[in-house]
């Protein structure tokens, strides 16, 4: 600025004063001035984009994929940094440019950064931090220390540059100077002299010698920051979001790349309170596995599962999986539910009465919602295993009271349900299967009478009544497992069972009826009683026309052999196998 005011002076003195004279040396002042006016700009220009991009470093989660070198006239000046998922940043190097001449001009300004003890990283100005008008130091790494939040940029800019703006003065109030260098820290509302000469860059350089990470090392020489390189480490799911019905499980599959010797011991998972996950290897595969993901049982709820992999060698892949949890799922005919209170399921399904499938994955119920489920005269499926039962009658539980229990082909009865009333799946033609809950001490008379299709069933240990007429006219029942707690097998128990081939009488039952009527395919009994239980006749297993063997203990063999009513099979009584 003083030289264009000289310039002026003399340019004046000329026109007024003489016909000739040599300004080459003017002229060459004025270019000097020129030429560095415009590297100061450079200059500008560069480290403005080394702030940007350190900053980008500072907040990264990405990897790094490649480092190329910036060359200008066959020189080396910086680096363009690419990344995984992340536009490429540069960088320049920190070489000094020309040095002014004159006093602070010769000043040379250093933007830098610091850790501080919080962990966050702060920008500096030549070593000291920089600070707003109350003092406080501005973050390097996000105003509110979240990766993603913006956090003030320094940015620095020439004199001539802030003319051409419109800029005139600084913070101070001060002419701005064409070649000096200004500072803003607030967003270029206002500017401050920091120095009138281009100088060190803040990179110091880089260090690539490392395979698996990138360190940058700043000015000071000690300071670094380390970015992991990209190694094939990625995790890839097929979904990002899910949304599950309290206390529901779904399995997601995943790939972990990078290695084909990862195990679920690479794979570390934060999931949201009340959520839990699970994760298993993909049987005959070497980079898939399974993530079973299970909501809350009590409440509806949202958040963000993060699902790490870790190579072992200092690299890691974070993705997020969004979940949800929600109370109910109505699709069409098909109810899902949780997190139920008594009642609540009877309110969702409401009036309706055309549900064919029900299913409760975690909460309550009580007779109410029972007898909502059974309204349902289309229904075909339930499970209510995850269902913990309140209702009154839980010692009585009766489904019959359907108009089409023809129907039902899968049932799973809730927690709590103590016993099973008379007639109670009574002709549910197409029943394939059903689980009954552990409390579970009594079958009604007739229970599943005429269910045709069930094959198989396995009783709870702990029931001890089976009423008569329960499993009668099951023609395709094959198998059937009584619990050791029952005492006496009534009368028609099995009747017509015309598929049943084999059956274990517990060691506990001191009487059998006539339970075995129609039992043609019958060929095998087990009695586990080392005191034969009493027969009320000569013809309990009469219909058993193809009866090979009735294995006892060894030790009883006699003692069956001579019983009364026993001695009428005294052909087939032989003893259990060791």
């Amino acid at each position: 600025m003083k030289a264009l005011k000289k310039l002026s002076t003399l340019l004046t003195v000329l026109v007024l004063t003489a016909c000739s004279y040599d300004d080459s040396k003017l002229w060459e002042q004025v270019n000097q001035n020129t030429e560095r006016i415009a590297s100061l700009e450079t200059w500008q220009t560069e480290t403005n984009t080394n702030i940007q991009s350190l900053q980008t470093l500072l907040n990264t989660v990405d990897y790094i994929t490649a480092v190329t070198p910036i060359t200008e006239a066959g020189m080396e000046v910086g680096y363009t940094i690419s990344f995984l998922n992340s536009p490429a940043i540069t960088i320049y190097h920190g070489q000094k440019g020309e040095q002014g001449e004159q006093g602070e001009d010769g000043i040379t300004p250093q933007i830098g950064i610091t850790q501080g003890e919080d962990g966050n990283w702060y920008w500096t100005l030549n070593g000291k931090l920089m600070t707003d008008d109350q003092g406080n130091p501005f973050r390097a790494n996000g105003e509110t220390g979240a990766i993603g939040t913006s956090a003030p940029i320094p940015q620095l800019s020439t004199g001539n540059n802030l003319r051409a703006q419109g800029v005139t003065t600084d913070a101070q109030g001060a002419i701005l100077v064409a070649d000096a260098i200004y500072l803003s820290v607030n967003g270029g509302q206002t500017w401050t002299r920091i120095s009138g000469e281009k100088g060190d860059n803040f990179f110091s350089r880089i260090d690539t010698t490392d395979p698996t990470q990138v360190t940058f090392i700043m000015a000071d020489g000690t300071t670094t920051i380390s970015i992991p390189r990209y190694t094939g480490l990625m995790l890839t799911f097929d979904v990002t979001e899910i949304e599950l019905v309290c206390g529901s499980e779904q399995s997601i599959r995943f790939t972990a790349s990078g290695s084909n010797q990862f195990t679920p011991d690479n794979i570390f998972v934060v999931n949201p309170k009340g959520w839990k996950t699970i994760v298993t290897k993909v049987s005959g595969s070497a980079t898939e596995f399974n993530l079973s993901i299970i909501a809350p049982t009590n409440k509806e709820s949202e958040g963000e599962i993060l699902v790490m992999l870790d190579n072992g060698q200092g690299n890691t892949d974070i993705e997020r999986i969004q979940v949800t949890a929600i109370k109910s799922v109505l699709d069409g005919t098909t109810l899902t539910a949780g997190a139920l209170q008594p009642g609540d399921l009877a309110a969702m399904i409401g009036n309706r009465t055309d549900l064919t499938d029900i299913t409760v994955t975690s909460g309550s119920i009580n007779e109410v919602d029972w007898a909502a489920i059974v309204s349902q005269g289309s229904l075909k499926t339930f499970d209510l295993a995850k269902a913990i039962y309140t209702g009154t009658d839980e010692n009585n539980l009766i489904y019959n009271r359907s108009s089409n229990n023809a129907q039902l082909i899968s049932a799973k009865l809730p927690q709590g349900v103590t016993g099973l009333g008379e007639l109670s799946f009574q002709y549910s033609y197409n029943l394939t299967s059903i689980t009954l809950p552990v409390e579970m001490t009594s079958i009604g008379r007739a229970a599943f009478r005429n269910c045709y299709a069930l094959t198989s069933i396995t009783l709870p240990n702990g029931v001890n009544n089976i009423g008569a007429y329960a499993f009668a006219y099951c023609r395709n029942l094959t198998s059937i497992t009584l619990p050791d707690e029952v005492t006496f097998i009534e009368n028609s128990v099995f009747e017509d069972c015309e598929s049943l081939t084999s059956i274990i009488i517990p060691d506990g039952v001191k009487r059998i009826g006539y339970a075995f009527g129609g039992c043609t395919a019958l060929t095998t009994i087990i009695c586990l009683a080392t005191t034969p239980p009493t027969l009320p006749g000569t013809d309990v297993f009469s219909d058993s026309h193809n009866l090979d063997v009735i294995q006892v203990p060894a030790n009883s063999v006699y003692t069956y052999q001579a019983s009364p009513n026993w001695r009428w099979y005294i052909r087939c009584i032989q003893p259990i196998p060791k």
